[in-house]
């Protein structure tokens, strides 16, 4: 009797263990199908994005394969150049009667209004940015910024004792021969700066005198910020009016370089990201998700590491980068701007000359 006793006692341990190895894999198998679901989830957005920009093409790059990582069913097409150089492309594109680039993001929003007005663009608003300012969104979803950009004021701390702090400080004695600014026949971000500066209407107006200011101090002129940042940086410029997140970046890779938002108002260089309406059902479903991931917080918080001011401002907690609340911004016409270009890069000829 007492043998059989520990034989069936045996027996039902046996079972009991079989029981609970049965019921581990079977939450091990609810796992697995809940990964592969999440897996299938990403894998289900398809489309191929054909992305135009005059953005730094290595920081472009890190976002277009953060994202697409996430989402392995997209891909991407990129061509970077300058503004001009972008817009030129698109033009010829449109005019010869289409275009594969399907994402803008680059620094002239004007052109971004023209080609709204033909119905080329295609309005988009993410959830996630509809508390933004009014100043950072624009015409009822057909572009928003996703990260802001401003002209500043940078100088080279071993040459200049004291630093700026207003626009016409760069126009003195201190800066003779020595301070620099992009071209805007060539900078779509010193395009946008000569706009807000000169416009007419604007009671907060730099105006044209600061620009003979800068003539008449022998000021210096290249093509684009990037160079700025390395004469400045190299001591071959004092100053420069420059884009912020550039010298923000090599101030804390250790160079001899620091900047200011002019206490009168910084110039946004609005650079919309906007939607082409020229998409497959696809191509739009991968385009509209590239938008929402822009204004996801971790996202957010890589542009923030780029050294740029994000729009949601808790991504910029515990760091150096300062939110949108914090600076004041010069007004901006987008109308005058895009009505007076033109005449705008003649009279800055006429100042400075051909450059």
């Amino acid at each position: 009797m007492k043998k059989f006793l520990s034989l069936l006692v045996c027996l039902m341990l046996t079972l009991g263990l079989i029981g609970c190895a049965s019921g581990s894999d079977d939450k091990s198998a609810d796992t697995d199908k809940k990964e592969s679901s999440d897996e299938a989830t990403n894998d289900e957005l398809k489309g191929h994005l054909v992305i135009y920009t005059s953005e730094p093409q290595d920081l472009v790059t890190e976002m277009l394969d953060d994202f697409v990582s996430k989402n392995p069913g997209v891909t991407y097409e990129l061509f970077r150049s300058g503004t001009g150089d972008v817009k030129t492309k698109l033009s010829t594109e449109l005019d010869a009667g289409s275009t594969d680039a399907n994402v803008l993001w680059f620094a002239d929003l004007g052109y971004m209004y023209d080609l709204d007005d033909q119905g080329l663009i295609y309005h988009y608003s993410p959830e996630s940015a509809k508390d933004l300012p009014d100043t950072y969104k624009y015409n009822d979803g057909m572009g928003h910024e996703v990260r802001a950009i401003y002209s500043v004021l940078a100088y080279n701390t071993t040459q200049i004792d004291k630093a700026p702090k207003d626009w016409d400080d760069v126009t003195s004695d201190d800066y003779k021969g020595s301070l620099a600014i992009a071209n805007p026949a060539y900078s779509g971000g010193a395009m946008t700066t000569l706009s807000v500066h000169v416009e007419p209407d604007n009671e907060s107006t730099v105006g044209w005198d600061w620009y003979q200011k800068l003539a008449d101090n022998d000021v210096k002129m290249e093509q684009s910020n990037g160079t700025l940042l390395t004469k400045v940086a190299s001591g071959e410029y004092k100053g420069a009016v420059i884009v912020d997140y550039l010298p923000r970046n090599s101030k804390n890779e250790g160079s001899p370089i620091d900047y200011v938002y002019p206490e009168s108002g910084s110039v946004l260089i609005p650079t919309p990201l906007c939607l082409m309406d020229n998409m497959s059902d696809e191509d739009k479903a991968a385009a509209e998700a590239f938008v929402d991931y822009m204004f996801d917080i971790e996202t957010q918080k890589l542009f923030v590491q780029q050294g740029y001011v994000p729009m949601i401002s808790e991504a910029a907690e515990g760091t150096e980068v300062p939110t949108i609340d914090d600076i004041k911004v010069l007004p901006m016409d987008v109308n005058y701007m895009r009505e007076n270009s033109g005449s705008m890069l003649e009279k800055f000829t006429s100042i400075f000359g051909a450059q």
